[in-house]
Parts: C-alpha cells; sequence; structure tokens
C-alpha cells in the first residue's frame, strides 16, 4: 500500500506542476496582451499616415530608440494611456482565471483523493469496532487507487475468514473436547457409586478417552506451532522405504482390526525430514485411508522416485471424495461428516497436521480421486541424490 500511495503523491506532485505551469503561462499571455494594446494605443497617437512608419521603426529598433522609449514611457505612465490604469485589465483578467482555474482544479484533486482514503478510513474505523463485513469503495479510476482499496478490501476478506475460522476453531474443539470428558466424567461417577463394577474392560474404556484427548491436544499444540512458526523440526537424511518397512507391522494389525488388507510397495528415496514428524504424516494418512476404505477391501501404500521427487501415496478404495472438496480436506476441524459423530470419523485434525507438518518440510501434499475408485493422497518431498 506504501508502494500505491507513492504514486498517488507523485501524480499528485505531477498535476501541481502542470497547473504551475499553466499559470505561469497565462499570467504571461496576459502580460504579452498588455504590451501590446499599449503599442497599439501608443502607436494610435500619431497620425494616421504615420502610424505604419512607426511601427515599422520600433520593431526595427527593437524599442532601443531613446526618444521612442522615453515618449513610451510618458504614455504608459501618464493620463494619455487607457484611462490610466485601465491597460492592467488583461493581467488582471488572467489572474482571475488563474485563481478560479486553481480553485477549480484543487477541489477536483482533493475529492479525487480525500473520497477513496475517506472510504478506507470509515471501513476500517468499522473493521475496529468489529463489523468485518464493511468493504471499502472505489470512487476513482486511478490505477493506484483502485489498487489500494482492491488490497484493502482482500485484507479484509482475510481478516472476516480468520474470525471465522477461529470461531468454527473454537467450536469443533470445544465439541471434540466435551465428548470424551462427558464420558470419562460419567463412566468415573459410575464406578464412584458401584453402578459399574471395577474391571480390565472398564479400564481399557477410560484409557481410550484418555488417549483421544493426548492425541487431541498433540494435534492443536502442532497446529499451533505451525501458525506461530515455531514448529521444531530436527531433520535429517532419511530412506523413507526403511522407515515405512520399521513401522509396517503396526498398520499390518490395525489393518486386521478394520478387516482390510495392506498393500505396501517402497524403494529406496532418501529425503531430508524429521524422523518422527514423517512418521506422524503415514501414521495419519495409513488411519484416515482405514477409516474411509470400503469394508473388505485393500489400501496401498507407496513410495517411490518421480523425477527429482520423492513421492509418499496413500490410496483406499472407498467412495472417494465429493467434489470440490479436494482441498477443504486439509482444513483444520473439516469432516465430512458434518455430524461429527465418532463412529464415522476423527477429530478431523489429522489431515491438517499432516499438510503442516509436510509444507514445514519443504514438501507438498494434494488428495484427489483414482479413476479406477478410491482417493489418493499425495506427498511429495525432493530427492536426495544418494
Amino acid at each position: 500500500m506504501n508502494r500505491q500511495l507513492e504514486k498517488i503523491w507523485i501524480r499528485l506532485g505531477l498535476y501541481m506542476t502542470l497547473f504551475v505551469l499553466v499559470t505561469v503561462s497565462i499570467v504571461a499571455v496576459s502580460i504579452e496582451i498588455r504590451e501590446q494594446l499599449q503599442f497599439r494605443d501608443f502607436v494610435a497617437q500619431f497620425p494616421a499616415s504615420q502610424q505604419d512608419d512607426v511601427s515599422h521603426h520600433l520593431v526595427a529598433l527593437g524599442q532601443k530608440s531613446v526618444e521612442l522609449c522615453a515618449y513610451f514611457a510618458r504614455f504608459a505612465d501618464g493620463p494619455q494611456g487607457l484611462d490610466g490604469n485601465s491597460e492592467l485589465l488583461p493581467l488582471i483578467i488572467g489572474l482571475l482565471l488563474s485563481v478560479i482555474l486553481g480553485i477549480v482544479v484543487a477541489l477536483l484533486l482533493a475529492r479525487m483523493i480525500i473520497k477513496p482514503i475517506a472510504s478506507i478510513a470509515e471501513a476500517a474505523s468499522r473493521i475496529a469496532e468489529g463489523d468485518l463485513t464493511v468493504r471499502a469503495h472505489t470512487y476513482s479510476s486511478q490505477r493506484e487507487f483502485t489498487t489500494m482499496i482492491s488490497n484493502f478490501n482482500h485484507m479484509a476478506d482475510h481478516l472476516e475468514n480468520f474470525e471465522r475460522e477461529r470461531k468454527a476453531t473454537a467450536a469443533a474443539i470445544s465439541h471434540e473436547l466435551r465428548t470424551p470428558l462427558t464420558i470419562l466424567n460419567g463412566r468415573l461417577h459410575a464406578l464412584c457409586d458401584g453402578m459399574i463394577q471395577p474391571s480390565l474392560e472398564e479400564y481399557n474404556k477410560l484409557l481410550d478417552q484418555t488417549q483421544h484427548l493426548v492425541r487431541l491436544v498433540e494435534d492443536v499444540h502442532v497446529l499451533g506451532l505451525d501458525q506461530a512458526e515455531k514448529l521444531t523440526l530436527y531433520r535429517v537424511e532419511l530412506d523413507l522405504a526403511v522407515l515405512i518397512h520399521e513401522i509396517s507391522p503396526l498398520y499390518i494389525e490395525r489393518a486386521k482390526e478394520h478387516d482390510l488388507q495392506l498393500d505396501i510397495q517402497a524403494e529406496s528415496a532418501w529425503v531430508l525430514v524429521d524422523r518422527d514428524r514423517m512418521s506422524q504424516i503415514v501414521s495419519n494418512l495409513v488411519e484416515n485411508a482405514f477409516r474411509y476404505a470400503a469394508h473388505g477391501k485393500r489400501v496401498e501404500l507407496r513410495v517411490f522416485r518421480e523425477k527429482q521427487d520423492v513421492i509418499l501415496e496413500v490410496r483406499d478404495f472407498g467412495a472417494g471424495l465429493p467434489q470440490g472438496m479436494n482441498e477443504r480436506i486439509f482444513d483444520a476441524f473439516f469432516r465430512l461428516d458434518q455430524s461429527r459423530s465418532r463412529a464415522t470419523g476423527g477429530s478431523g485434525l489429522g489431515l491438517a497436521v499432516v499438510r503442516s507438518l509436510v509444507e514445514q518440510q519443504g514438501g507438498t501434499v494434494c488428495a484427489y480421486n483414482n479413476s479406477e475408485g478410491g482417493a489418493v493422497f499425495r506427498v511429495s518431498f525432493p530427492a536426495l541424490d544418494r
């Protein structure tokens, strides 16, 4: 915006320079007209038969003749001039025209500059009061003003979206915390009142709820650190295929629990990443695939080189992604199931954490539907030459 303001002041300076030049030109023309009138009246004092000779003689001498100049001076200052000071009339008229033109130009410039700035000031004041829906209006066709107002409105759009996301995030966190806390509170009261007998099964149920709370808090913490740009990463050279094979037994067992087949294909591919965060990325993608894969189908986990990149792909064979949701699924607390049922999905933070961790390590992540069915999540990192 500072650059746009600089352009506006430069344009205003050019306008004022032009105005000064026009004013000086008008004054100069007025003076020239006054001198021509004086010269005409001076020549008119001679007999008609001598006027042409006097005119030619003045022009030829450049009015350097002492006698003629003295006579001309007496004529200009004396009572035989155009009724005293009336010869100043053209000069006065020129000055009046300059003043009027200056006032008009000043008003137009003030209107051109003040209205857009006033619109921005009013919009900023209302935004400061909490009304994030207000926008500044464009009153000028000048590119600098239009760009400045467009940038201001773009900033206001971001503020409105941020506030909307903040409120949605607060509501989602409240919901996600309420459910396990309500369950824990109810079952612990039942245990204390003797309505439920202590057992290993009951303790495991309580442990599941506390683990869910721990995961939720950890995910929120990661996203908070990412937004504050304080997420600490310990990046090392890592063979992604080795990491996948080390943690694959856990996922194979989890696939059996979901009655799914996990197909792993990983070729050696070196990347510069944080090992723990990379494990978290793989875990979130695989768990998401398990949740949405069709019953009895399989989930594919692949690692391979593609030109100068290392690709990690996780594919399920479920219903796929709804149209237009390819980007939104990476938003925090976004769930395809808007009821937020625990049976049909997690907290809605897993994929948001994936995008955050991938981008913090210099990679990219995207999602799309496979032509053969199911959704594909594709993570790309720059490859290291080994």
